[in-house]
C-alpha cells in the first residue's frame, strides 16, 4: 500500500502505483472538495485499477469529502489524524466502502475495530510526517500476535507502516500476522513522482539519521511530532520556540499568543518544499528509510525490488 503523503501522492504517482501491482492512495489533505473530485477522476483515468483515498477526519469539508468518494465508487477510505465518530463510519459504510483506521496501540486498535473499521495501519514513530511515541517493531508485537492468536473471531487485514525499504522487512511482518505494509517514502522519488527535482535530490543525499523528529522545548509550548529532513527551517523554529519561551517567561506575551506563532510556523511549509522546491524554508517531511534511497527509478522498479527482496529473503 502506498502511503499518502500531502503533496506527493497525486493522481500521477497513485495510479503509478497502482499500475505496478500496489494499492494507491490518494492524500487529500488540506485540499477542497473540488480539488479531490479532480484528482479522483484523474486517477482512474490513468488506472483502471483499485486505489484509495486519505481523508483528514479533522477537514472542515469531510462530510463533502466523503460524498465525493461515494459518488466517484471509490472502495477504499483510508481516515486519519484520530479516532472517527461513529458517525463518520457509518456515513462510510452505508456506502459499502471499506474502511482503513491508523491504530497507534492496541487499546486503539480494538476501540477502531468496535467501531466498525474493516482494516488498520500500525505506524511506527520511523515514518515521514505526523508520528506516534512508538517504534514500528514495539507496535507490531503488540498488535498483530493479538489480532492473530484472540479466540474473539476477530482478525482484520492489518498493515505496517514506518521505516520500511526492502522487501525482507515486509517478509518478516507478514510472518508475524500482517496482511502487507504501507509505504511512503521510497515513492517519493521515482519518475511518476511529481514531488520538485530539489525535493527529490534531498531525498538521495540524506542519512537516515538526517530524518529527525521535531523538538520541543518547552511544556509550555507542545509542538506535534513530525518527522522531517533537518534543514535551516528546523533551526529557525527552535530559534522561534526559543524566543517564545523568552518572551512568555518576561510575561511579555501570553501563553495563546506564543503557542500560535510556533503552530503558524509551518503552515504551507510542505508544499513549498514539494510543489515548490524551496528546500531551505520548506518542511522536508520524510521517513528514515529515506537513508536507504540511492537514485530516482520509476514506480514499477521499487516495486519490483521489494517483491525481488522478499522472494530472496524467503528462500534463505
Amino acid at each position: 500500500m502506498g502511503g499518502a503523503m500531502s503533496w506527493v501522492s497525486e493522481p500521477y504517482l497513485v495510479s503509478a502505483i497502482s499500475n505496478a501491482g500496489g494499492f494507491g492512495v490518494l492524500a487529500c489533505g488540506a485540499v477542497s472538495p473540488t480539488h479531490l473530485k479532480f484528482d479522483i477522476e484523474l486517477t482512474q483515468k490513468l488506472t483502471s485499477n483499485p486505489f484509495g483515498v486519505n481523508l483528514i477526519i479533522m477537514h472542515p469539508d469531510l462530510s463533502e469529502l466523503i460524498k465525493i468518494c461515494i459518488n466517484s465508487k471509490i472502495t477504499h477510505i483510508v481516515l486519519a489524524g484520530g479516532i472517527p465518530s461513529s458517525t463518520t463510519i457509518n456515513h462510510i459504510k452505508a456506502a459499502k466502502i471499506k474502511i482503513i483506521c491508523f491504530a497507534p496501540s492496541l487499546s486503539v486498535a480494538k476501540r477502531l475495530i468496535k467501531l466498525g473499521a474493516d482494516a488498520l495501519i500500525i505506524e511506527g514513530m520511523e515514518a515521514g510526517g505526523h508520528i506516534g511515541p512508538v517504534s514500528t517493531s514495539v507496535l507490531a508485537q503488540e498488535i498483530l500476535p493479538f489480532f492473530k492468536n484472540n479466540n474473539l473471531g476477530i482478525a482484520p487485514p492489518i498493515f505496517v507502516a514506518g521505516g520500511i525499504g526492502m522487501g525482507d522487512m515486509i517478509v518478516h511482518y507478514l510472518r508475524m500476522g500482517a496482511s502487507g505494509c504501507q509505504i511512503g517514502t521510497p515513492f517519493v522519488c521515482t519518475h511518476e513522482s511529481r514531488a520538485h527535482q530539489n525535493f527529490k535530490e534531498i531525498f538521495i543525499k540524506s542519512s537516515s539519521r538526517d530524518a529527525i523528529a521535531s523538538i520541543q522545548l518547552s511544556k509550555d509550548f507542545p509542538v506535534i511530532p513530525v518527522r522531517a529532513i533537518s534543514n535551516a527551517a528546523s533551526t529557525k523554529f527552535l530559534e522561534l520556540q526559543k524566543e517564545m519561551i523568552s518572551l512568555y517567561n518576561k510575561k511579555q506575551i501570553s501563553k495563546e499568543t506564543g503557542q500560535l506563532q510556533i503552530e503558524k510556523f509551518w503552515a504551507g511549509a510542505l508544499k513549498k518544499a514539494v510543489v515548490d522546491g524551496d528546500i531551505t524554508n520548506g518542511s522536508l517531511m520524510a521517513g528514515q528509510s529515506v537513508g536507504l534511497i540511492k537514485k530516482i527509478q520509476s514506480t514499477q522498479q521499487v516495486i519490483d525490488n521489494l517483491i525481488t527482496e522478499a522472494r530472496v529473503y524467503i528462500s534463505m
